[in-house]
């Protein structure tokens, strides 16, 4: 069976993060893409996380994001009999919008689902969040998420714990967030 996989990058764009993490789950013979989604000139200067995720969101945003995620996978669809995402950060966000384009798709890291809890994907999801996140109760979101389609995995640790330049950075999570992953994806 063909199948494309496409990974929906955070606030810094296709970086060597989001390339790692499309070969940690990817399956031989997989097409995989790393689309560049936002727009021309975002790009975060070292130390201002937070300004480039305001630019980011002021400039496309995951609603914005999540329709060209869609036309991505639309076209991806023309060739592959399945389409699969792994998003992360905003991208997760994105791809839990964009769900009914994808066949299944892995959300890492995506905060923003809180303010989308109304959408819930009918195709099969994994999200998995990080415990230690400010700003939300992540436990009170994984319940009101968690159904018959979408799995939800709380791992203890803060966000960018897979981002192996990151600080927060943690091996031991990253691999068990990348095996669940292949695990949910490779599934047919």
């Amino acid at each position: 069976m063909s199948t494309a996989l496409v990974v929906a990058h955070g606030t810094d764009g296709p970086d060597r993060h989001v390339r790692a993490m499309a070969e940690a789950v990817r399956r031989p013979g997989w097409t995989v893409v790393t689309p560049d989604f936002r727009p021309a000139g975002v790009v975060r200067p070292d130390g201002q996380e937070d300004l480039a995720g305001r630019r980011f969101a002021e400039e496309l945003g995951p609603v914005a994001m999540a329709r060209a995620l869609a036309a991505h996978a639309a076209e991806l669809r023309a060739a592959h009999e399945r389409v699969v995402c792994l998003g992360l950060g905003v991208g997760a966000t994105a791809a839990w919008l964009a769900s009914d384009a994808f066949d299944s798709i892995v959300c890492v890291h995506g905060a923003r689902i809180r303010d989308h809890t109304g959408h819930l994907p009918r195709i099969p999801c994994l999200a998995i969040f990080a415990e230690r996140r400010s700003g939300f109760d992540v436990r009170a979101v994984a319940g009101r998420i968690t159904g018959p389609t979408v799995a939800v995995d709380v791992v203890d640790a803060g966000p960018g714990f897979c981002d192996e330049d990151g600080p927060r950075h943690d091996p031991e999570h990253r691999a068990a967030t990348v095996a669940a992953a292949r695990r949910f994806l490779h599934s047919d």
